[in-house]
């Protein structure tokens, strides 16, 4: 694959061409999306790709709210960011597959197998539906990409719940993510369970 700096034009319709559908946004998603952006710039075709996917799940995710205190969209960003921006994995698939992940009930096969087999596999891997135990023992021998995209989930969602102000939830959400995720985080990647073992830590 050839690879060649991004001209100024496709750029702007990489960062801007969503605006249809996306006019009611506020300003992280695309802030997010061009820091995301950044790593991949010299690669005409991934950032085609990444624009694909974060267009389709602002699609999927609009009207829909994370922790009910913001937009949808802002979580799926922040798990890519925290695997490409904090964890330097500059995997193009893993960054689509981290945009897609919370969307997958909202896309049919046919569309979602556009994005490659990898993605796919990814996505629909990810969408577990069970109980937390069940879940997380999945999750446990899952493939590599699969977990990291869970605990990246995971790890944004203690970040976020900084801001929850039913103590009891947050406490379950603590005592949960140490007694299944961590484990998982500590045998996947040492800087995935340092990170999350801090953000568990700020919640008091």
């Amino acid at each position: 694959m050839m690879e060649k700096s991004i001209s100024p034009l496709l750029m702007r319709i990489s960062l801007y061409g969503f605006d249809a559908f996306n006019s009611r946004m506020s300003d992280f998603p695309k802030a997010g999306f061009a820091r995301l952006l950044k790593f991949f710039e010299t690669n005409t075709d991934e950032v085609v790709r990444l624009t694909r996917a974060f267009g389709l799940a602002t699609k999927v995710h609009r009207g829909q709210l994370f922790n009910k205190t913001e937009q949808y969209i802002n979580h799926p960003v922040r798990v890519a960011l925290i695997l490409v921006e904090e964890l330097q994995m500059r995997d193009v698939e893993l960054a689509c597959a981290a945009l897609l992940h919370d969307a997958s009930s909202g896309i049919n096969d046919e569309e979602l197998k556009e994005y490659g087999e990898r993605i796919y596999s990814i996505v629909r891997a990810a969408e577990v539906q069970a109980t937390t135990e069940e879940q997380f023992t999945a999750v446990s021998k899952a493939p590599k990409d699969v977990k990291y995209i869970k605990l990246a989930e995971r790890l944004d969602s203690a970040r976020s719940m900084k801001s929850q102000m039913l103590r009891d939830k947050m406490m379950r959400f603590k005592d949960e993510t140490q007694k299944y995720v961590v484990p998982i985080a500590t045998a996947t990647d040492d800087r995935l369970a340092f990170k999350l073992s801090v953000a568990l830590y700020e919640l008091k």
